[in-house]
């Protein structure tokens, strides 16, 4: 059979993928659980109402019955958060042979055939957005370097300087890195598996306390059980626990919209509003202490929220799944099924664990993105995501051609995903942040 035309595969790409609302891959928590609402097209900001105080122009009027003259209106002070959505592009690349073989046998051969390379594009432009939603423009960027002083994976460290196997080969560390094979340990508490596995040959930085960047390459290795990452350049030693971060290429530049972690930990301003003026406009963060992470913690945590932004509602916590292992094995007897029992829920080995505490439920999930030292509570009413564009194969504005192309000087076609947005939240003192966790903790 003949091979189709660059116009039949073309079409058949816009035909087959035009629509992918509902292929987006459902792996990640933070987009399943915050809906994208596209709110405009246009403009390169965004307004976001947000009330930061109360009505505060009442009367006591007492028992009597003798007129009183009302005080005059306080209204509570309303404003307009601006807010930038930041766009990400992910390039893939479909063989000739492959796609035009398969389009000229119809549209599921031409499904058929593409349908992995498609689907892994949307899988880790995916997995870029849930790790930016967490973790952009943080102060730590994706963590920190190791200068650990203690026990970590059963090892003793001092600044950083210990041993470790390393994908099976033992490797020594000085100060958080091996120079002679490339290996960079990251600080206890500062990695996350679900950013870095399948991570090879992406680009990354190392950057110092300054923001200047002492190191640039790919990563060749991951090692997931130990926390590190291998990488083509000679990584720079670690002088303190915040000495030097790690990165992808652009975050340096504040290329990413900012992130849950940004949000709950602003000090100054958010989205162009004091945090100082306006108490409701400040997360909360609760200090482990180097502990594992109890619900006696998220408990406390939890009346903190009440106390100081009005929590009167469900929280979603959100822990590394090492954390939620201690969870699963703890405070059995807090757990609480109902009428509304689901099997996802409240079961040992189940993805959610659902608590009934005096603030309200609690539902622990593991998410594999969050840090091994973190954890976030949401009240996920506050929060939302908008922008001009949910992941797809389009740019608004733009043709529909330029979903797929034929490249100049390989033999096949590109194709590219694009999206355009931002996470948001109303009341950042509904929400906690939870730092210094220990799993490893006596």
């Amino acid at each position: 059979m003949a091979q189709a035309s660059t116009g039949d595969v073309l079409n058949l790409f816009k035909k087959v993928y035009g629509n992918l609302q509902n292929a987006l891959p459902e792996e990640f928590p933070l987009q399943k659980d915050i809906p994208f609402n596209e709110k405009q097209k246009v403009g390169e900001s965004y307004n976001e109402a947000v009330v930061l105080t109360y009505e505060n122009g009442f009367t006591l009027l007492g028992n009597s019955t003798a007129l009183v003259e009302l005080n005059p209106a306080v209204a509570g002070s309303v404003q307009q958060a601006t807010v930038t959505p930041y766009a990400t592009a992910l390039a893939s690349v479909i063989p000739w042979q492959v796609a035009s073989r398969a389009a000229s046998q119809g549209e599921g051969a031409f499904f058929s055939a593409t349908k992995f390379l498609v689907k892994n594009n949307l899988r880790s432009h995916g997995k870029l957005l849930e790790t930016l939603r967490l973790y952009g423009q943080a102060a730590a960027l994706l963590g920190y370097v190791s200068y650990y002083t203690g026990t970590y994976r059963g090892v003793s460290f001092t600044t950083g300087t210990g041993t470790l196997t390393m994908n099976g080969t033992s490797t020594a560390f000085t100060t958080g890195v091996n120079t002679s094979t490339k290996w960079i340990l990251f600080n206890k508490g500062s990695f996350a598996a679900g950013i870095w596995t399948g991570s090879e040959q992406t680009i990354i930085q190392q950057v110092d306390a300054n923001g200047v960047v002492v190191g640039s390459g790919k990563v060749t290795g991951v090692d997931i059980a130990n926390g590190g990452i291998q990488v083509d350049f000679t990584p720079t030693a670690a002088t303190s626990t915040t000495s030097h971060r790690i990165c992808y290429q652009g975050q340096t530049t504040t290329n990413d919209a900012v992130g849950i972690n940004y949000i709950l930990t602003a000090t100054s301003s958010l989205f162009g509003i004091s945090t100082t003026a306006y108490d409701l406009w400040k997360g909360n963060t609760y200090n482990v202490n180097n502990q594992k992470l109890t619900l006696s913690d998220v408990q406390t945590a939890a009346a903190q929220a009440v106390n100081r932004g009005g929590l009167d509602g469900d929280l979603v916590l959100y822990v590394n799944p090492r954390s939620w292992a201690r969870f699963s094995q703890s405070d059995a007897a807090l757990r609480m099924l109902d009428e509304s029992y689901d099997s996802g829920e409240s079961e040992n080995g189940f993805k959610t664990l659902k608590y009934h505490t005096q603030t309200g439920v609690i539902f622990v999930k593991a998410h594999r993105f969050v840090k091994e030292g973190e954890a976030y509570a949401l009240h996920l009413e506050d929060w939302s995501r908008s922008g001009s564009e949910e992941i797809s194969f389009r740019v608004p504005g733009m043709n529909d051609q330029d979903m797929m192309f034929q490249l100049q000087n390989q033999n096949g076609y590109g194709f590219r995903s694009y999206s355009d947005q931002y996470v948001f939240c109303h009341c950042p003192a509904k929400s906690i942040y939870f730092y210094n966790i220990d799993d490893e903790a006596a």
